[in-house]
Formats: C-alpha cells, structure tokens, sequence
C-alpha cells in the first residue's frame, strides 16, 4: 500500500498515512483533530527530477510481475 501525505484544511496538520490505492476520501480523517477536511499533497519523491538520480534500475524499467 503506497503512503499518502495529506494537510488539513481545518488546523493546518500535515500527516502521512498508508492507505489502499482505491481509498475514498471521506475515510481520511486529520489525526489531530478529526476533520475530514483534508487536502492530498505532493510528496517530494515523486517529485524529484531523475537526472543523477541513484535509483536501481530495476524501479525505472517496469519489471514488476504481478505475480500469479
């Protein structure tokens, strides 16, 4: 299950949690003060640029199998 980063609109809490891919909105709840007011924010991984970047090559040739 991938993490997600979240700031909350209601107390300005910024958190992470792990979450399924195909979760609602409306299940996310700020762990400060309960509102569901949440806005999902952009990490800073998938934002980081691939130039120099160390990352196996593995990750970037989309070998992943599935499994079965």
């Amino acid at each position: 299950m991938p993490i997600y980063e979240y700031m909350c609109i209601v107390c300005n809490e910024s958190f992470s949690l792990i979450q399924k891919v195909d979760c609602e909105k409306s299940e996310t709840k700020c762990p400060k003060c309960g509102s569901g007011e949440v806005r999902k924010m952009m990490s800073a991984f998938c934002c980081s640029s691939g130039t120099g970047s160390s990352v196996s090559p593995s990750i970037t040739s989309g070998g992943f199998s599935g499994g079965g």
